[in-house]
């Protein structure tokens, strides 16, 4: 298993640990933490997959009281993936 940041396309509520993560209609994995990016402006969700999956792109869902959420994998950090802000 690998641990995989998603940005999340959610509506009312953030995911927040145990939500299942969907691949192509099956449940492949759970997000431990998530939250939202007041920085990056975007739901952020942190959750385990299968290492085959962890460098996948699209047809990511995280289900989020019941509803399924589109999400989209990060290559990087979400907010100053180069960290150039705490260096100015």
């Amino acid at each position: 298993m690998r641990l995989v940041a998603f940005s999340v396309a959610a509506a009312n509520a953030d995911a927040s640990g145990d939500e299942p993560i969907w691949h192509n209609g099956k449940v492949v994995g759970a997000v431990t933490s998530g939250g939202f990016g007041h920085s990056a402006q975007t739901s952020i969700a942190l959750g385990y997959v299968p290492a085959e999956l962890a460098q996948a792109d699209g047809s990511f869902e995280v289900e989020i009281i019941g509803v399924r959420r589109a999400a989209r994998r990060l290559d990087a950090a979400a907010f100053d993936p180069q960290g150039l802000r705490m260096r100015s």
